[in-house]
């Protein structure tokens, strides 16, 4: 039987979750860090951050000069976990054979399932996001 493998990332993480919580900041750049800001970087950017040129892994000294009015966030990583979590548990419910690879992205075993009939892999994956998205409040890409 060959083998049937989707994967499920979670769209600018941290950046996302900051946005579920506080709705006031969807559509406005986010850029999720540590503090001071003149010693840390960038954890993750919101996709209106990117814009500017804001990238994971750059000194976040230098995101603040690329995008003065971005908002800066403390990184919060019990609050990504707990999401996290959440997330791994409605995958479970369309099969137990999740692999989580890391806090936002997973892979599922779909061979042999029977919850991929009777519409598809598609429509299992459509129906994913659907529900991360109305439980989380963070969007989710799925291949």
């Amino acid at each position: 039987m060959e083998r049937l493998i989707m994967h499920v990332d979670m769209d600018a993480y941290f950046a996302a979750v900051e946005q579920a919580e506080v709705p006031s900041l969807k559509g406005k750049p986010i850029v999720v860090c540590g503090f001071p800001l003149a010693r840390s970087v960038v954890t993750t950017a919101s996709y209106e951050a990117r814009r500017f040129g804001i990238k994971s892994g750059m000194p976040a000294s230098a995101a603040r000069r690329m995008a003065p009015a971005a908002v800066f966030i403390e990184s919060n990583p019990q609050k990504y976990i707990a999401i996290s979590l959440k997330i791994v548990s409605i995958l479970c419910e369309f099969t137990p054979k999740v692999e989580p690879y890391s806090i936002d992205e997973s892979f599922l075993d779909l061979t042999g399932c029977p919850a991929v009939q009777p519409h598809g892999v598609a429509a299992m994956a459509t129906t994913i996001k659907k529900r991360n998205r109305a439980e989380t409040g963070v969007s989710c890409s799925i291949g």
